[in-house]
């Protein structure tokens, strides 16, 4: 399987709310940063951090644009589908930077502006 499968299966299992299988592509030490925010350490961490994000969202789904892979690292640009508070519908422009280590994530770094659907 391709990186950019990876990429796909992994939105999947967020899309379906599957926190779990999601967390099962990380290594047991990776990093996770969400913006601005400090960096979560841990398989674990990354697990409740999303599972947490998936809850606090009426539905998620990612649309892959495009991943492009430069030696060990993924850069991914999405647009996540949501809604927002109010029901009208959001596509969120997002790029990811992932850092691989054979086939483990080793460091995970998301760019997007979210507020947008949790206000």
């Amino acid at each position: 399987m391709s990186r950019a499968d990876t990429v796909r299966r992994m939105c999947a299992a967020v899309d379906a709310g599957d926190a779990e299988s999601f967390g099962t592509w990380f290594a047991e030490t990776a990093t996770y940063t969400l913006g601005n925010n400090e960096p979560l350490v841990g398989r674990a961490a990354v697990v409740a951090a999303t599972a947490g994000a998936a809850g606090a969202l009426p539905w998620v789904r990612h649309v892959v644009d495009q991943v492009a892979e430069v030696g060990d690292q993924l850069f991914c640009r999405f647009t996540i589908e949501t809604e927002a508070p109010d029901g009208r519908a959001l596509a969120l422009p997002c790029v990811t930077v992932i850092w691989m280590d054979g086939e483990e994530i080793v460091d995970y770094r998301v760019h997007m502006d979210i507020p947008p659907a949790l206000v």
